[in-house]
């Protein structure tokens, strides 16, 4: 089912990118702050940027079938220095060898397993701004119906747009926009917090998303 803010499980067919993007809107959930997406080309060892509770965290994820061995930790850590940040950090779905979980005690990088992403996915979705429930396929009645309508009428998306056109809170603004994100129907945020739109229609939007959602 479809609701404002929920996190599906994870999808050992997502491709990297994806899974970087999956990563990205847990940790905005969970309390991170300008979780940002590095470059591909150049990205020095770091797939993601982020802030939390004043540090700065420099983020590897890796989607693997095997446990995660010694070079992502070599990595993320360099990486980490390159980019000044506080913490380094490797994410991934599955484990960590004996190998890769030594060199990060020794450099304190951090290692999330795949068990606990998950606690991090679950407490994502106790915070979700709405539980599942059932969604029509009729398009008209989709949740983001009048969202959509408004976003291609001006021709762009942001926080601001949908708090003073309905009245959201910056809070539930943002949660929409990062699951629009997610699905690769909008961009990230500009620095003036302006978003870029990838669709041109709103039944190809709304019907987009209704097959992704039935996924989950």
């Amino acid at each position: 089912g479809f609701l404002f803010g929920w996190i599906g499980d994870l999808d050992d067919r997502m491709s990297g990118e994806q899974f970087e993007k999956y990563v990205q809107r847990i940790l905005k959930r969970i309390g991170y702050k300008k979780v940002q997406l590095t470059k591909h080309s150049g990205d020095y060892g770091v797939d993601i940027l982020a802030k939390y509770k004043g540090e700065s965290y420099a983020i590897q994820c890796k989607l693997y079938s095997r446990p995660v061995g010694v070079a992502a930790v070599q990595q993320v850590y360099a990486g980490c220095v390159y980019y000044g940040c506080d913490k380094a950090v490797v994410v991934t779905n599955q484990t960590f060898t004996t190998q890769a979980q030594k060199l990060a005690a020794s450099n304190q990088v951090i290692l999330w397993d795949g068990e606990q992403l998950n606690r991090f996915k679950r407490k994502a979705n106790a915070r979700a701004l709405f539980r599942r429930r059932k969604v029509e396929d009729d398009p008209v009645t989709h949740p983001y119906a009048m969202i959509i309508t408004l976003l291609l009428e001006k021709g762009y998306a942001s926080d601001s747009l949908l708090v003073d056109e309905f009245q959201f809170s910056e809070q539930k603004a943002d949660y929409i926009l990062d699951d629009l994100e997610f699905y690769d129907l909008v961009s990230q945020a500009d620095e003036w917090g302006i978003r870029e739109l990838y669709f041109d229609d709103f039944n190809e939007a709304i019907s987009y998303m209704l097959a992704e959602f039935r996924k989950n």
